[in-house]
C-alpha cells in the first residue's frame, strides 16, 4: 500500500473504538489476488478497502451487453465471487466494499455494492439510478449501517451521488461517512467535464452534511483496458484530505474520526431544518412519479441532464436559507 496523501489532516481517534483507516483503491478487484491485496492493506493499517462500482467484473462494459451475456456475469449474494471475498476478509482482518452484478431471488438484476466486514457480516445497496443497462433494475432503499469503529456508513452507487438530496436522506440517518463508488468510461458519456464535475461535487457532498466522502473510481476504455481511476477522499468540512496521483499511486487513504463529523458545523445545522418549509417540494403527483419512471426505463438525455442540475441547485440555496 502507498503513502497516506493528506490524512494527517484528520485529527487522531479519541478511541480504538472509533479508529478507522480507509482506503479507496480505484481498479478491479482480481479475484486470484484479493487476499494478497487485502493482506497488503492489513500491514498498512487499513480497516476498510473501498473498491470501485462493479469492481469484480474487471473493466468489462456494462453498458454493451445483452440480457443473456449479464445473466452469464450476475450472481447471488451467497455466490463464489463474494465468497472468495468474505474469505480474503477473514483472513486479513480488512473489511472489502466490492462491486457486482447481483442476481436477486426473483432473477432481476442489479448494480450492486456490498461491504464485507469481519465476522461474516455484508451490507448491500442496489444501485437507484441504476440507468447504465435497460436490462438492470434500480434499487429502491437508501441505507446506513453501523460498524465496530463506531463509523455509521451509508452506499452510494455512481450516478447515486449525483442527486445532492440522496447524500442529505444518508446524513438524516446518521451516516457518518459514505461510500462512493464508481465507475466511467474514457471515450464514453462520463468523460470532462462530468466527470471533474462530478469529482468536484462528492467533497461539496461531505461538508453540506458533515460527513466523511470516499470516492473509489475506476475508469475503463472503449477497448475494455482499465484506465487511470480517481481516489479521493473528503472529510465533513468539504476538504479533500486524501487523493491518489494516477497510475504510479492510485490510492487514497486516511484516518476516519466519526467525531468529527458528530461535531462539525453542517451537522449543527441540518438539527435547525424546518422540513414543514420543503413538504410542498417533495410531495409527487402522478404525473412526477410517472415522469420519474421514464426517466429510469431510458437512458438520460442532456435535457435530464439539465433538469438534475437545478436539483443541485436548489441544494445548496436551501442550505443557505437555513444559515441566514
Amino acid at each position: 500500500m502507498p503513502r497516506s496523501a493528506a490524512s494527517s489532516s484528520v485529527a487522531s481517534p479519541a478511541s480504538p473504538a472509533s479508529s478507522l483507516r480507509v482506503a479507496a483503491l480505484p481498479f478491479a478487484l482480481p479475484l486470484d489476488g484479493v487476499t494478497d491485496q487485502l493482506a497488503q492493506a492489513a500491514r498498512a493499517g487499513i480497516g476498510l478497502a473501498v473498491f470501485p462500482e462493479m469492481s469484480l467484473l474487471g473493466t468489462k462494459r456494462v453498458d454493451r451487453l445483452r440480457r443473456a451475456e449479464l445473466e452469464t456475469l450476475a450472481e447471488p449474494m451467497d455466490g463464489r465471487s463474494l465468497g472468495i471475498v468474505t474469505d480474503a476478509v477473514e483472513a486479513t482482518g480488512v473489511a472489502a466494499g466490492v462491486g457486482l452484478l447481483e442476481r436477486g431471488p426473483d432473477g432481476a438484476i442489479y448494480n450492486s455494492y456490498v461491504v464485507c466486514m469481519p465476522g461474516g457480516t455484508k451490507h448491500r445497496h442496489r444501485k437507484v439510478y441504476a440507468t447504465e443497462n435497460p436490462h438492470l433494475h434500480g434499487g429502491a432503499r437508501l441505507d446506513v449501517f453501523d460498524t465496530p469503529w463506531g463509523v455509521t456508513m451509508s452506499i452510494l452507487i455512481g450516478a447515486d451521488n449525483y442527486l445532492p438530496e440522496n447524500a442529505r436522506v444518508a446524513a438524516l440517518k446518521g451516516a457518518t461517512l459514505l461510500v462512493a463508488p464508481h465507475r466511467g468510461y474514457a471515450g464514453g458519456s462520463e468523460v470532462s467535464p462530468q466527470r471533474d464535475w462530478f469529482v468536484r461535487a462528492l467533497p461539496t457532498h461531505a461538508g453540506d452534511n458533515g460527513m466523511f466522502a470516499v470516492l473509489s473510481d475506476m475508469h475503463g476504455e472503449p477497448n475494455d483496458r482499465g484506465g487511470s481511476g480517481v481516489a479521493l477522499i473528503a472529510d465533513p468540512s468539504g476538504a479533500v484530505i486524501a487523493t491518489g496521483a494516477g497510475m504510479q499511486d492510485p490510492f487514497a487513504t486516511a484516518a476516519i474520526d466519526p467525531e468529527l463529523a458528530r461535531r462539525s458545523l453542517a451537522r449543527q445545522w441540518l438539527s435547525a431544518r424546518r422540513p414543514e418549509l420543503y413538504s410542498s417540494l417533495i410531495a409527487l403527483d402522478a404525473r412526477d412519479a410517472a415522469g420519474a419512471q421514464r426517466w429510469m426505463t431510458s437512458p438520460p438525455s442532456r435535457e435530464v441532464q439539465a433538469r438534475g442540475s437545478v436539483a443541485v441547485s436548489f441544494a445548496v440555496v436551501g442550505r443557505r436559507r437555513v444559515s441566514g
